[in-house]
């Protein structure tokens, strides 16, 4: 991949297109300023690092596609067949079809992903000479290193296969670090942990202190970028770190900040906002965006609808503020999982924040981690668990976890399930832990979904994205081992 940045400059928003001369990476702005007015200056790089911060929360990375895709390729959710506008491309990721030249959102995906890391690139390549004040030097620079490492992750657990399959030791992604520099190599895994590792790592050091006010997770900080961390090393099965970031978490975040039973909604920074993408009039994707996937009203689309199985699962605690997201969907029944709604009440235009990483998801990573060994075993995972089981029923000592050993990583692997249900998690959570993909004939109906796609093993090549073709006959990268 080789690019050439020129800034797009947009009533006062400052954004980078890539562009490639040979690969299928090829955009060109149609307003269009001098690079050097912008590399040379503190505060136009700070607008670049904005519009990256735009670029992320768009329809074609965490606006829509991961989290969708990460929804309709899980047990729990059905993607509703439709005349109207059936989008192909959607449905070939739900039925497991995807191939190098017909690979669903792959395309559209890796594309805006390196997009960003471009932008984030020249941001890194030219902040330490940039004339400036010397504070927001720093914090911009910080924020692209842990901007640039979120998106290698999600990169890796998306393009790679995941760690458990063979311990770091297959492919891993292309790892463009430099504008200039023309990369098509993958390496390992290992290789590609280590660097996403090291970014984060670099952009905490970096990181002022926290500041917890509300709104301040509009943007990467400390607390953020150590929350990613604990991800990364759960994600890694490096339960003892990803303990110890957990905690450093709880440190500044205890649990008593978790929502309760009165108020647990998905309204703008609530107590749990740990790293969570602004949305508004000038970034909304409308009836393409995240939350018009799941709900009809308002002109949503709508077509994503809960599995009886997932409803039946969140059924099962009294009291569970969750069930309360269940509305009626367009097949008239109660099967819309409206976790995103619109600030002016319908969710038709997406309106609305995207929730990166919050304090549940902390807890259930602390739980995890020490279910698997890390400082504290089962007795402290308990603990972290029923904390948030606490908060999410009305008959606690009925549904309190009281388990160990592999029926204790059940129960977490459950609550995962229930609570971060559309955040990007449900098809990734199955994959990292080997998890046989199971998906209930009796759940998918009125998909048009084949039987021969209903059982997937977790490590197969049919749950990762192949590296999009045009790129492998652009640039001579390798593609995926099994496809």
């Amino acid at each position: 991949m080789n690019y050439k940045y020129t800034i797009l400059t947009i009533l006062l928003l400052s954004l980078t297109v890539v562009s490639c001369k040979n690969d299928f990476l090829d955009q060109k702005p149609d307003h269009v300023i001098s690079e050097e007015l912008v590399i040379h200056d503190v505060d136009k790089l700070k607008r670049l690092l904005v519009g990256s911060y735009n670029e992320v929360s768009g329809s074609n990375y965490l606006g829509r596609i991961l989290y969708k895709r990460s929804a309709v390729k899980s047990p729990d959710f059905r993607f509703v067949q439709t005349i109207y506008n059936p989008r192909e491309y959607e449905q070939i990721e739900y039925r497991y079809e995807e191939s190098g030249n017909n690979n669903g959102s792959a395309a559209v995906l890796w594309l805006q992903c390196y997009k960003v890391i471009g932008n984030l690139n020249l941001i890194l390549a030219n902040i330490d000479d940039a004339i400036g004040d010397d504070v927001l030097r720093k914090q911009i620079k910080a924020e692209s290193l842990a901007l640039r490492g979120m998106i290698f992750f999600d990169l890796a657990r998306t393009f790679a296969y995941p760690w458990i399959r063979e311990k770091g030791l297959s492919q891993g992604i292309p790892l463009k670090l430099d504008p200039n520099e023309v990369v098509i190599e993958r390496g390992s895994l290992i290789q590609t942990f280590n660097q996403i590792v090291k970014d984060l790592q670099t952009a905490e050091n970096l990181m002022q202190e926290d500041d917890l006010s509300s709104g301040s997770s509009k943007y990467m900080t400390k607390i953020a970028v150590r929350s990613l961390l604990a991800r990364v090393y759960l994600y890694q099965e490096n339960w003892q770190m990803a303990m110890d970031y957990a905690q450093k978490v709880l440190n500044v975040m205890p649990e008593e900040k978790l929502m309760g039973l009165d108020s647990y909604s998905f309204s703008d920074y609530t107590s749990e906002s740990i790293f969570e993408l602004s949305v508004g009039n000038d970034n909304s994707s409308g009836s393409n965006g995240l939350g018009a996937q799941f709900d009809y009203r308002s002109g949503g689309q709508g077509d994503v609808l809960a599995t009886q199985s997932f409803i039946d699962l969140l059924q099962e605690y009294e009291g569970d503020p969750r069930a309360n997201l269940f509305m009626k969907d367009k097949e008239g029944k109660q099967a819309a999982f409206v976790k995103y709604i619109n600030r002016s009440g319908g969710a038709g235009l997406s309106m609305h924040n995207i929730p990166v990483i919050r304090l549940s998801e902390i807890v259930l990573i602390a739980a995890e981690s020490c279910a698997h060994g890390a400082t504290g075993g089962d007795e402290k995972a308990l603990y972290y668990l029923n904390v948030l089981i606490k908060n999410r029923t009305t008959d606690f000592q009925k549904n309190k976890a009281t388990v160990g050993g592999l029926e204790l990583l059940r129960r977490i692997a459950k609550e995962r399930r229930r609570e971060l249900a559309l955040e990007g998690h449900e098809i990734y959570d199955l994959i990292r832990t080997g998890t046989l993909i199971e998906r209930r004939q009796s759940d998918h109906v009125n998909t048009g979904l084949n039987s021969n796609a209903l059982t997937i093993a977790a490590t197969s090549p049919k749950t990762i994205y192949p590296i999009p073709a045009n790129e492998i006959v652009a640039s001579g990268m390798k593609q995926t081992n099994g496809y």
